[in-house]
């Protein structure tokens, strides 16, 4: 008997949620014995929810979280600290994320997130098919290295860019994404004087794997992110990866990079103050040097496999309804 499993799809769109959910569903489909629903008011067994539920009901559900809101007063954790407890099952985008929520929402043992936790840790993932379909730009300089994201402070463009030019490789830096909403400050054009730094601006997800596949390396500083998908991406295009030890992307790149250890986790309970871009220069331009040196002759990340990843999501949807 087929498992009716429901997702909503009118919600969290946008971002790294809305595109792993969108790989995930695909994957889904290939699943003989699973049913997707997406319209609440027709009859499902079980919900698949994705950062919060959005529809009220009385059936039982898994919810899938990002993290939570590290910034005091910042934004509102309500929402995710009640889906969480609610949540017959959890499942955590990277062990980081498991800790930032179990600090931050102050989970305890009598709700579903303390000492009799019902939880997995279950990274993104991504078609390592398609990955291979698409084809290496041709207008990139094979060797080179990429970063990617929208531009805000914390996603740390200054030191990226300062660190590189430091790094002085003799390597071309390509730069892809524009300037998100907290960036208003942040001008690329100014930073990237160098004739070894290349702004691309916005690129959809295809030219984006496609110039991944020309480069051999991905620099992703970012202050803390949970699971990125560009570095699954470049990982999955075998790329070494440049990151930093606080947030999840570490648990990611295991021997397939070099992890800067510029952080520090905060001793309270939120973060107080957003760490600035504002990396030692000399520090990034090591940390660069040192990934040159790593012999880049490609390497099989399966476990990357959004195939293997649905599977993992289906596994404990099973679990959770006895089938």
């Amino acid at each position: 008997m087929s498992i009716k499993l429901f997702i909503q799809i009118d919600k969290f769109t946008g971002g790294g949620t809305g595109i792993f959910r969108s790989r995930l569903i695909e994957a889904f489909k290939k699943i003989e014995d699973i049913e997707l629903v997406h319209n609440p008011k027709k009859d499902f067994d079980i919900e698949l929810a994705f950062i919060k539920q959005v529809h009220k009901h009385n059936k039982l559900h898994i919810l899938r979280v990002d993290g939570c809101y590290y910034m005091k007063k910042k934004y509102n954790n309500k929402p995710i600290e009640k889906a969480i407890r609610k949540a017959e099952y959890v499942v955590f985008q990277s062990k980081f994320a498991y800790k930032l929520c179990k600090r931050v929402l102050r989970l305890r043992s009598d709700c579903p997130n303390g000492k009799n936790l019902k939880y997995s840790i279950v990274y993104n993932g991504i078609n390592l098919d398609y990955v291979k379909r698409v084809e290496p730009s041709k207008n990139i300089i094979p060797g080179s290295f990429v970063t990617c994201s929208r531009w805000d402070p914390n996603k740390r463009p200054i030191s990226t860019i300062k660190g590189f030019i430091k790094a002085n490789t003799g390597k071309h830096l390509y730069v892809i994404g524009g300037v998100g909403v907290g960036g208003k400050n942040i001008n690329l054009d100014k930073m990237a004087k160098s004739k070894y730094i290349h702004l691309l601006g916005e690129k959809s997800n295809e030219e984006t794997i496609s110039i991944l596949k020309s480069c051999s390396a991905l620099i992703h500083l970012c202050h803390i992110d949970a699971c990125p998908n560009i570095v699954i991406e470049a990982l999955s295009c075998g790329l070494n990866v440049l990151c930093t030890n606080l947030g999840g992307t570490k648990e990611l790149v295991k021997n397939n990079g070099v992890v800067l250890d510029v952080d520090k986790f905060w001793k309270t309970r939120y973060l107080r103050s957003q760490n600035g871009d504002n990396l030692n220069k000399i520090v990034v331009a090591d940390g660069i040097n040192r990934l040159c040196k790593i012999k880049n002759d490609g390497f099989n990340r399966k476990d990357l496999n959004i195939d293997i990843v649905a599977k993992q999501y289906i596994n404990i949807i099973k679990k959770v309804i006895k089938r």
